[in-house]
């Protein structure tokens, strides 16, 4: 194959890649000690709108390892307005399926879940939005939890 061609390919490829996931507008992980998430501990993220007419979907990342003992994982996500309104929500994904196999994108150690916390979301007032997310389930400590993020993608309403 000649050279041209071989960096068509890639670049086809890598473009193809890239096309499938929409850029994030904004996106934040918290890293967590010994990769243990202690249940009164809040992963605190704030998000900062500049713009109230685009929509927007919101997602949870999780960043877990075969240390993670459950199929499932509960969330309490908590939402600070700029004007101080505040929303709870409980919310659960599961993140393997009956066999015990991961669903999310599997690294060498890790396995990345993007969890659609609100496939369309429209911000009513421009400012900082303060998230906290907790961890819901039964255990005091999740072992296996490495990060925690969020992650704000603009929706193509033009579609």
């Amino acid at each position: 194959m000649k050279s041209g061609n071989k960096f068509s390919l890639l670049y086809i490829t890598g473009y193809l890649f890239t096309a499938c996931t929409a850029p994030a507008t904004f996106e934040q992980h918290v890293k967590l000690h010994n990769d243990q998430w202690l249940k009164d501990s809040a992963i605190n993220i704030t998000l900062p709108i500049t713009d109230t007419l685009s929509a927007y979907a919101l997602i949870v990342d999780l960043r877990n390892n075969n240390d993670y003992p459950f199929r499932n994982i509960h969330l309490f996500v908590e939402v600070v307005s700029p004007t101080g309104v505040t929303a709870c929500d409980t919310v659960e994904y599961e993140l393997s399926d009956v066999q015990g196999r991961w669903l999310g994108k599997r690294g060498s150690y890790w396995i990345d879940h993007r969890l659609l916390y609100r496939p369309v979301v429209m911000f009513s007032d421009t400012g900082n939005y303060t998230f906290g997310i907790r961890h819901g389930m039964r255990a005091d400590t999740l072992l296996g939890i490495g990060a925690v993020g969020l992650r704000l993608e603009l929706i193509d309403t033009e579609k």
